[in-house]
């Protein structure tokens, strides 16, 4: 009898111990807002939905994309532009980039919205530099 009690005991203790140890795996959750992030970890490792690049274009130090995805209607969409924040020597200097959409809306209908980025920080040295962005077969020209 006293036995069991010593391994109930035991057991629970295992389980709570289990329970509190658990990690957390939103340590390294995406949260950027519709804001620039300059993080090579994160360009490497974010997730995000599927998404279709309808139009790309700068106009002054800010980055506009026009985006469909599948969903209700968008208004809970986050989309992020990642920066690997490498520089690639060349004249101009090239910079890898990402999108990343974060869109848990569960409908059937096909959404296109806009978002704008300042992508100032992206600045070298020089007056310009090419973006090149994951999934978009054509490079911007980022003059300032």
């Amino acid at each position: 009898m006293k036995r069991n009690v010593i391994l109930t005991h035991l057991f629970l203790i295992s389980i709570l111990l289990g329970i509190v140890s658990c990690k957390n795996d939103d340590d390294n959750a995406l949260n950027c807002n519709n804001e620039l992030l300059i993080s090579s970890f994160q360009y490497s490792n974010a997730d995000g939905q599927m998404f279709e690049i309808n139009d790309l274009g700068i106009e002054g130090d800010i980055l506009t994309i026009q985006l469909s995805s599948g969903g209700c209607n968008g208004d809970s969409w986050q989309l992020c532009l990642i920066d690997s924040g490498a520089i690639m020597e060349s004249f101009p200097p090239q910079r890898q980039l990402r999108f990343v959409l974060r869109n848990n809306e569960n409908c059937l209908a096909y959404i296109t919205r806009s978002y704008s980025f300042n992508i100032s920080e992206l600045q070298t040295e020089t007056n310009s530099v090419v973006l090149h962005f994951n999934g978009y077969n054509d490079s911007l020209l980022y003059e300032y």
